[in-house]
């Protein structure tokens, strides 16, 4: 009898084995209901006929093809989904699926999203590129909001920062007295703070009216996104300073992405990612063609001498330190000794 018990324990034991690991198995695939259901996808950014809106139709298409048309997509530009406070909104409850911006906008989600906004801290684009996406910093980095709602899922350095002006600024000093448009972040507004000027958050879309009524005298962002607005027809000079590189990422609604089935889920994540070098050369293609549409249109382009870029340089670079390294969240201030590490690791030699 215990020998029958003994094999007939052993046989129960073996096909509960078999059934769990079927049941595993099934578990990673779609049900078939799942696997017929339609997901479709809102991709918001507030730029337009820039590479930062092709990385979004990029992602769109290739996730919908890749899904084999489960996934559904539409790119809304120039903030056509709202402002980009209500897109950041959107996207941490789950109204808007995608939201292509810099960090420095989830800055109020958490504080550490300002971190990749210390200036002075990248030589070039590239190394700007190659130290962000040093998986050291960029996975601990994406994934800081997680909890609150929003994830990650592509980072690159998209430029580094001009200053489109309606007067000139030939050297830093120039900077002092003028209201000067910055990303919504304590560092972006303490670097013109830093030559006396004031940072005046502001929806990117709003910028130019604002120029045109003198509300602002400047705005401090990317050359190539400020070309897609058409910055140029009232901004007369553009200082390129290169105090700073700005970032932007690929942010997912983490209510979204659970609703996707595990295989749809793997693939939204992946592939921002897969496209970041082919969006960052994008950007270094039309860095050029940007600065000529600028001269074309008799703007006149501006860059400070050696001796002034190296002393706005060396007044930027403490604030990093000032504001991030001795933040009171701990989370900043890790990210951000981690973001020093990978720069140093990836700076040119010589």
């Amino acid at each position: 009898m215990s020998k029958r018990l003994k094999f007939a324990g052993k046989g129960t034991l073996a096909v509960a084995l078999v059934a769990g690991g079927a049941v595993a198995a099934l578990a990673l695939q779609p049900s078939p209901a799942l696997a017929q259901k339609k997901f479709n996808m809102k991709i918001g950014m507030a730029t337009i006929n820039d590479p930062q809106q092709e990385w979004g139709e990029k992602i769109g298409k290739r996730l919908a093809e890749r899904s084999g048309g489960r996934v559904t997509y539409k790119v809304f530009p120039l903030s056509q989904l709202g402002t980009i406070a209500r897109q950041v909104e959107a996207t941490l409850l789950g109204t808007q699926e995608v939201f292509l911006t810099p960090p420095a906008f989830y800055v109020g989600v958490n504080q550490a999203f300002m971190v990749p906004d210390a200036p002075g801290i990248f030589v070039s684009q590239k190394h700007g590129n190659d130290a962000i996406r040093d998986p050291e910093f960029k996975t601990p980095f994406l994934s800081a909001a997680e909890d609150k709602g929003v994830v990650g899922a592509g980072l690159i350095v998209y430029e580094g920062t001009s200053y489109a002006s309606t007067k000139p600024i030939r050297k830093p000093e120039d900077i002092a007295g003028l209201k000067i448009r910055v990303l919504a972040s304590p560092v972006e507004r303490a670097i013109p703070g830093a030559w006396g000027g004031t940072g005046v958050p502001m929806n990117f879309t709003e910028v130019v009216p604002a120029m045109q009524r003198g509300v602002v005298d400047a705005c401090r962002s990317s050359i190539v996104a400020m070309t897609g607005l058409k910055f140029y027809t009232v901004a007369k000079f553009t200082t390129v300073s290169s105090g700073g590189y700005i970032p932007t990422a690929t942010w997912y609604s983490k209510a979204w992405l659970n609703k996707l089935p595990a295989d749809l889920r793997k693939m939204a994540l992946e592939i921002p990612g897969e496209l970041e070098e082919e969006v960052a050369e994008a950007v270094r293609d039309k860095v050029a063609s940007s600065h000529k549409i600028w001269q074309d249109d008799g703007v006149e382009l501006i860059r400070f001498s050696d001796a002034d870029q190296q002393r706005y340089l060396a007044k930027l670079r403490p604030l990093g330190e000032k504001i991030l390294g001795n933040h009171k969240n701990p989370q900043v201030r890790e990210l951000y000794e981690k973001l020093k590490t990978v720069a140093e690791r990836h700076r040119p030699k010589g």
